[in-house]
C-alpha cells in the first residue's frame, strides 16, 4: 500500500521535494564526521606536538607585546564567581544554538543567503581542518599554573565532562572557529535587519572574543587566524558568486 501510494503524483512530488533537505543535512553531517575522525591523522603524540605549539603561541603573543588572556581571566576572576559564570555560558550557548536557529530560519525564508553563508562556512571549515591536522594547538586552559579552565572549575559540569569531549577536538584552538563564525553572523546581522540586530552584529563577536579567551578555550592569534581565515573565505565565496552573475547577464538570464 505505501509503495502503490508513492506512486501517485502529489506523493512523488512530496517525495522529490524533501531530497534537497535530507542532502543538505547529510552534507553537514559529513562534514562533521570528517571533523571527529581526522584529529590526529598526522602526529602519533599529539598532546606533546600541541602543548610544544601552546609555549610557541605564547612566546609569540610575548614578543608581539599582547599576551593579555591571564590578565583578562585573573580580573574576571578577582571581580566576581557570577562573571565567570556569565562568560562560560555565553562560550557554550551563544554559538551553537544561536548559529544553528539562525540557519533554520535562513533556510526556511531565504535559501538563496542560507547558501551563501553555508558556502562561507564549509569553505572556512575545510581550510581550518587542514590547519588543525598541521598545528594541533592545545587551549589556553591545558597550561597549568598560567591559566584556570573555568568550565571544568565553575560549570556547567555536563560541558566539562570527558564523554563530551569525544564529540569535538580539543586540540583544535587555531583557527578559532568559534570566533571566525559568530563574527561572519556578525557581518550577517549588521548588514541585515533593524537597528536591535544591527547592534547584535557588533556585539556577538566582540562578547565571543571575550568569552573565548576568559574561559581559556583561545587565545589571541587564534581569533586573529580565525578571522584571518572567514575573510579568505568570504572573500572567495563573494568573488565566485560575481563570476556566476558576469557569466549570467553575458548569456542574459538570471543569476543562480
Amino acid at each position: 500500500m505505501v509503495f502503490e501510494a508513492l506512486k501517485t503524483p502529489g506523493r512523488k512530488a512530496l517525495a522529490i521535494g524533501v531530497v534537497p533537505h535530507f542532502r543538505e543535512m547529510a552534507l553537514l553531517a559529513g562534514a562533521y564526521l570528517i571533523y571527529v575522525y581526522t584529529r590526529a591523522i598526522f602526529f602519533s603524540d599529539i598532546r606533546t606536538v600541541a602543548l610544544e605549539n601552546a609555549q610557541r603561541i605564547v612566546d609569540l603573543e610575548k614578543k608581539l607585546g599582547f599576551f593579555w588572556e591571564p590578565t583578562w581571566q585573573n580580573w574576571t576572576l578577582d571581580a566576581a564567581e557570577s562573571a565567570i559564570l556569565f562568560f562560560n555560558w555565553v562560550y557554550i550557548f551563544t554559538f551553537w544554538p544561536v548559529i544553528l536557529t539562525t540557519a533554520v530560519i535562513l533556510y526556511v525564508v531565504n535559501r538563496k543567503r542560507y547558501f551563501f553563508y553555508r558556502n562561507v562556512i564549509l569553505v572556512s571549515f575545510v581550510v581550518a581542518m587542514v590547519m588543525f591536522a598541521l598545528f594541533p594547538l592545545a587551549p589556553p586552559r591545558m597550561l597549568a599554573g598560567t591559566f584556570v579552565d573555568t568550565i571544568a572549575s565553575f560549570g556547567p559540569a555536563f560541558y566539562a565532562s570527558r564523554d563530551l569531549a569525544n564529540f569535538y577536538n580539543v586540540f583544535a584552538a587555531m583557527p578559532s572557529l568559534h570566533f571566525a563564525w559568530t563574527l561572519v553572523f556578525g557581518y550577517m546581522f549588521l548588514t541585515a535587519g533593524p537597528r536591535w540586530l544591527k547592534v547584535a552584529g557588533i556585539m556577538y563577536p566582540a562578547i565571543t572574543l571575550m568569552a573565548i579567551t576568559i574561559t581559556g578555550n583561545h587565545y589571541i592569534l587564534d581569533a586573529v587566524g580565525g578571522g584571518v581565515v572567514m575573510g579568505i573565505s568570504m572573500g572567495l565565496i563573494f568573488l565566485i558568486r560575481r563570476r556566476r552573475v558576469r557569466k549570467a547577464l553575458e548569456r542574459n538570464e538570471p543569476a543562480a
